[in-house]
């Protein structure tokens, strides 16, 4: 009978769209315990692995505003764990890389145009529960 009524109202599509975007939206997280200084890129682009050096395909990998936490863009890594976002303007920025059991990865990053930056962000993911959380190196 509610459901009749909702739809008689035409208000089941306001109450199912909230829920799916809210699930589709990837999330500001960071469990690190200390925040380490923002590793020096001259782009954001990378890798993500598991402790062994196995890629790790299928990573959510995030970039959020340094300032605010405001989502940038996502995407999904590739069947070798690569990940690559283009067109980023020089800035602070922090890179989240989640996987389904294991600690989120929360990268603080600086995009500069410099010889001494880095080419690329090697992502290692760990499991929950381990001294310290999932990392990046600059390579």
């Amino acid at each position: 009978m509610k459901l009749t009524f909702l739809l008689a109202l035409g208000l089941v599509g306001v109450f199912a769209a909230p829920a799916r975007a809210a699930q589709a939206a990837p999330g500001y997280v960071n469990e690190n315990p200390a925040d380490p200084a923002p590793l020096k890129l001259n782009g954001v682009e990378g890798r993500v692995r598991g402790l062994g050096g196995d890629a790790i395909p299928r990573a959510s990998v995030s970039l959020f505003t340094e300032d605010r936490h405001e989502l940038v863009a996502t995407m999904m890594s590739d069947r070798d764990g690569k990940f690559r976002f283009t067109k980023v303007e020089k800035g602070l920025y922090r890179v989240v890389a989640r996987v389904e059991g294991l600690c989120a990865a929360n990268i603080p990053i600086l995009v500069e145009s410099s010889i001494l930056a880095h080419h690329k962000l090697e992502i290692t993911m760990q499991p929950k529960d381990v001294d310290k959380c999932s990392y990046g190196m600059a390579k």
